[in-house]
């Protein structure tokens, strides 16, 4: 059974590696681009999503291999590029799968044979030369931490600790402890905090995703396939880093000494998103600023709904 839930993976990271081999040269990178730039003509995402039909990602993966293997070589790579693309878009069943391919196939290993390597590289050099100066410089910064070293014991800390700090919930462990020792001030940060927290959590993830999910043309997809990123999930801004500083913003008010605790804990929260292959840096970075801004504003709200004066919420918070 396990081999069998590895197969699709396997069957869509060797295809892309077909692909991206078979780019030797700079020209044949620019056609390779320019194929998948008039492939794409104007499509979005909700073009392909409206005209899907229910799929395993063992299916897709079956496609995208025979677009490689039925393909001649100098128009190899804009065929699995594109098949990939057209197959991550419309959401197969266990997605995940294809996305985790994606990762693996894009990211420079030392052990990758020297055609893979340079096709990657020729292929990423001309795509950034395309891209708009901010967007260059946001897939090169991505490719460059995405590039560090991946020991699967890292591996496995960072998303664990991803996992967890999923939503902001890991910060109402900070409360829930400080309970033990103050439960009046424990009382004043749970209404403080948490309502803002989960706020600005559903209104980045629900609202400010959903919409530039929707507008989201079929090429940036191609692109975040040759740089590496997972295209599968709708990434701006960043909900991890949203609810990350969200809640060391709100947490500082009432536990000021542990300021610097906090704000190192969400900033390795944004970084992990971007070490995992799951965001862009100006995905963590607008959901940085979108989440301090909006959990200082939604408490603002609250304590005004509320009333500033209720005793749970006024007085002096802690300086421990």
């Amino acid at each position: 059974m396990p081999n069998e839930k590895r197969e699709p993976k396997e069957k869509v990271e060797r295809a892309l590696e077909q692909g991206f081999a078979s780019v030797e040269s700079e020209a044949a990178a620019e056609k390779t681009l320019d194929e998948l730039e008039e492939q794409a003509h104007g499509r979005t995402e909700s073009d392909l999503v409206e005209n899907r039909s229910p799929q395993t990602a063992a299916r897709a993966a079956e496609k995208i291999e025979n677009s490689a293997t039925a393909t001649e070589k100098e128009n190899r790579a804009a065929a699995v590029l594109g098949e990939t693309a057209e197959q991550i878009a419309q959401e197969p069943a266990d997605v995940e799968r294809l996305d985790e391919a994606i990762d693996a196939a894009a990211r420079d290993e030392p052990a990758d044979p020297k055609k893979l390597r340079r096709g990657r590289r020729l292929l990423r050099k001309r795509l950034f030369r395309r891209l708009r100066p901010l967007q260059a410089l946001d897939a090169i910064v991505f490719t460059e931490i995405n590039a560090l070293s991946h020991p699967p014991i890292v591996d496995c800390a960072v998303s664990c600790f991803s996992r967890i700090m999923t939503g902001g919930h890991a910060w109402a462990v900070v409360i829930l402890i400080d309970a033990l020792r103050d439960r009046r001030q424990s009382r004043r940060a749970t209404l403080g905090v948490l309502p803002a927290l989960w706020l600005t959590t559903f209104t980045v993830e629900h609202g400010i995703k959903r919409f530039f999910r929707r507008r989201r043309p079929f090429i940036s997809i191609v692109r975040a396939i040759v740089v590496g990123r997972k295209p599968g999930s709708h990434s701006f801004p960043s909900g991890h880093s949203a609810a990350a500083f969200a809640g060391a913003t709100l947490l500082a008010i009432y536990y000021p000494r542990g300021r610097k605790l906090f704000r190192l804990i969400a900033a390795l929260v944004a970084f992990s998103r971007v070490y995992l292959g799951a965001h862009y840096p100006g995905d963590v970075i607008s959901g940085s600023i979108a989440g301090a801004i909006l959990g200082r504003s939604y408490r603002a709200l609250f304590l005004r709904l509320v009333g500033a004066k209720h005793h749970l919420l006024n007085g002096k918070p802690s300086g421990r």
